[in-house]
């Protein structure tokens, strides 16, 4: 029992920095996506602001 214990403590401790490797490349690509669909929603809303200032100035110009 005392091996099997200490095999696997030395396996986890073989696997701490590869897992925090892993832990910090999906970090980093999970805020890269984020920041990606951040930029397309403000390209989005900043297209609907502009569609709607385009409205009210036909609107505006019939009167």
């Amino acid at each position: 029992m005392n091996d099997f214990m200490l095999g696997i403590s030395s396996l986890t401790t073989l696997l701490n920095p590869f897992m925090t490797f892993v832990f910090l490349l999906a970090a980093t690509l999970f805020l890269f996506n984020l920041r990606d669909k951040v930029n397309k929603t403000e390209d989005y809303i900043k297209s609907i602001a502009i569609s709607l200032h385009k409205i009210s100035n036909e609107l505006a110009n019939r009167d």
